[in-house]
Formats: structure tokens, sequence, C-alpha cells
């Protein structure tokens, strides 16, 4: 606590400012670097435990549908307890808790492994998802309108590259010390326990934050009479329905996120089946792409400012769209790592921007639940895109199915121009 306490301010908005971006920032380090000891090695880590295709499946399957359940018990919760900062901080603490579970499976009988750690994976983003969107709904409290994006921007760079750090390490460390299997999940036990106490400190510093209660953009909530879990959502779809420029935000979302998710599992079979990729090549491409992202999330902030949001996601999005078209021109792996400084720079602007115009879109009042809404949506498309991708590649061929998500990210990017034309007309 000692150490929390140095970074205390003097009283006054700009004080509490300064310090909020201070501890925004170390609170996301702690969470990169909790994170990835874990997440990045879920894979491997069950296929080290003898699961099955199948199970790598559900693998990435599970998390999006706990995640949808968990938006509808989270917007209840952030309505019915006022306090933003604690409903997160408990639940952060809850998904954390998950990391000491992981630590019993190899305990378990060989058959019962895979597919408990398979199902505790997936559960784990049931508490996860409430967090997240009540820190997502909290960060636009703390921050003034000018500011989210700077804050967030700062934030993601500091996290990026602490997160390439930790997951180098310690995939380098799973690589190169254990001698044989007991060994190896030996290691993995420990990087459970001590992502569990870097977690921790990473939800003391949430709670460290403040709130200026000056803060004209602090959410506000409608008090319903009835408020029943289903009395509540029927209120809460009422509401969004008659937001015209969330709906329109939300149409833009939904096509782009199934275009960039129906991708991924087509980019990874590219990488391994044509080029032949391996884990040194994957790790060589992950640093590129990380890097860069660290480097041009500040120019994309700098973007936004100057051209507004709905401009500059369009813009990322555009770029984003070139990726299945390098990947069909590549011929070495060595390609795509060269192409990933622009995929890198484009993933940057597209994580950026989709937030920063999600607070644009979302009204101050009952923001929690818009952000529920937008969190059910690009979870529905994770559950169908990657399939229908692998569906469409094995109807086709990788090419075709490259070029199809090339023309929907491009269609996407479309859709967001034309609403960045619309809203800049009527704002004239």
């Amino acid at each position: 606590m000692k150490f929390f306490q140095k970074l205390n301010f003097k009283n006054g908005s700009k004080s509490t400012l300064d310090y909020n971006l201070r501890i925004n920032n170390l609170n996301g380090i702690l969470q990169a670097l909790s994170i990835n000891l874990v997440v990045p090695f879920a894979s491997i880590y069950t296929k080290r435990l003898n699961g099955t295709d199948n199970d790598i499946a559900l693998l990435n399957a599970y998390p999006s549908i706990f995640s949808i359940l968990a938006v509808f018990l989270g917007t209840y919760l952030f309505r019915k307890f006022k306090n933003k900062k604690k409903v997160t901080a408990l639940f952060f603490g809850l998904g954390r808790s998950f990391f000491l579970l992981f630590i019993f499976i190899p305990f378990l009988p060989a058959w019962l492994r895979p597919g408990l750690f398979v199902l505790l994976y997936g559960a784990m983003s049931f508490p996860n998802s409430i967090a997240n969107m009540g820190w997502q709904s909290y960060l636009a409290d703390l921050f003034p309108e000018k500011w989210r994006g700077r804050a967030f921007s700062r934030r993601s760079s500091l996290s990026t590259i602490s997160a390439l750090i930790v997951t180098l390490i310690t995939g380098n460390l799973l690589y190169f010390i254990p001698k044989n299997d007991s060994q190896r999940m030996l290691l993995y036990q420990i990087f459970f326990i001590i992502a569990f106490i870097v977690a921790i400190f990473e939800v003391l510093s949430l709670i460290k934050h403040r709130l200026d209660r000056n803060n004209k953009q602090i959410e506000t909530i409608t008090e319903f009479k009835n408020e029943s879990l289903i009395d509540s959502l029927k209120n809460i779809s009422k509401l969004v329905i008659s937001n015209k420029r969330f709906l329109d935000y939300c149409i833009c979302v939904v096509i782009f996120h199934f275009a960039w998710q129906m991708g991924w599992p087509i980019f990874f079979t590219y990488e391994y089946d044509i080029l032949h990729s391996n884990e040194l090549w994957s790790s060589i491409i992950a640093t590129v792409s990380s890097i860069f992202q660290a480097l041009t999330f500040p120019l994309w902030q700098k973007l936004s400012e100057k051209k507004g949001n709905t401009f500059a996601i369009a813009l990322a999005v555009l770029i984003m769209s070139i990726t299945p078209f390098l990947y069909i021109v590549s011929r070495s792996i060595v390609h795509v790592v060269i192409f990933n400084v622009i995929t890198g720079a484009a993933v940057a602007g597209t994580v950026l921007l989709l937030l920063s115009n999600l607070y644009e879109s979302a009204p101050n009042e009952n923001r929690t639940l818009y952000i529920g809404i937008y969190t059910v949506l690009t979870n529905i498309t994770l559950m169908f895109a990657p399939i229908l991708g692998m569906k469409l590649k094995g109807l086709t061929n990788i090419y075709i199915a490259l070029a199809v998500v090339g023309i929907l990210r491009f269609l996407s990017a479309v859709v967001f121009y034309l609403r960045y034309k619309k809203y800049k007309k009527a704002s004239l």
C-alpha cells in the first residue's frame, strides 16, 4: 500500500486528473502482466493436458457464451448498486481467482483435465466480462471527454509493451527450462501463482482511482419503478432503440466484427499450413505487431483529435481490410512479418477508436447498459464468424476465403465512412 500512497496528489480537479492518469497507466501495466502470464498459453496448455481439437474449439467458443450471459447480470448489478468501482474490483478479483483453480488441474484424473480446464477457462469470462463492462463505463466517469482518448492511448501503449515483454519471457522460459512434461506443468503452475499475485496489485490499483464529482460526463442512471431483472431488461431495450446514433454505430460494429473475426483462423491456417510457420515465427510476428501497435496508438489519437473519431475509425478499418490481401501475396513467412508493420498499426487504431466511438455514441445517461449491448453484439459475432470463415475455406480454398474476408472488411470500412459523412453533414 505504501507504493500506491507515493502516487498521491494534492486535492483539486487537475491534480485528480494527473493522479488518475498515473494510476490508470499502472493498472494497465499490471493487468497486462497478469493476463499475459496465462492467456497466450491457454491453447498449448490444453494440448499439454492431452486436449483434442474439439477442446481447442471449445476453448475459443466458451468465453463468448459466458460473456453474453454475464452482460445481462452485469447490467442489472451496475444499475442496482451504484458504486461501479467496488463492483468492478470485486468481479476482477473473482475472475483472476480462476488462475488458482488452474493450478489443481494436473492433480486430477487424466481424462478429466482438458475438459475441466476448458470449462473453467470459459467460465472465467463470466466475472471478467462483468468487470470489463464496469471498467469501460467507469473509465468514462474518471476522465472528461477530451481526455478519454489520451488516457486510453497512453494506457494501451504501456500495456502493449508490458504484454509483449512478459509473453516473450514466459514463452522462452516454458520452452528452454523444462526437461520433461512434469517440469513443464510445474512451471505453468508457478506462472499461475505469479499471475494471481500480480492480479492482487492490479485490483488494488483499480481501487485507488479517484472519482472527480466535477466531471460533467459522469453517468446518470434512469430509475425505473419496477427494478426486477426482466422488467429492467425491457426498459433497457426501449432506451437503446430510441437512440438512433448508438444503433447506427452498432450496425457498423456488427458488420466489422464479423469480417474481423472471420479471418482469425484463416490467417492462422495460412501461416502454419501454407507458409510452414512455427512457434519462433509466431513469436516474431507477435513482437513486430505489438511494437507497431505501441508506436501508433498516439498517432491514431492525434488523428482522432484532428479529424474526429468517426473519420479515424473508418480509416483504421480501411487499412485493416488490406491484411487478407497481404496474406494472399505472401510467399514466405518473412513477408507476413514485414506486413505486420501495417497490420499492427491498423489493430492499434481499431482497438483505440472502437472504444472512443462507443463513448461518443453512448450517452452519459445509462452508459453502462449501452456498453453491455455493445458487448453482447461483439460476442455474438465471435461465436459464429470464425466457424463460418473456416467453413468457407473448406467449401472453396484458402485464397478465396481470404479474398472474401478482405472484401467484407472493405465494405465495413465503407459503412463506417458513410456514418462519418452522415453525422458530419448533420453537424453543419
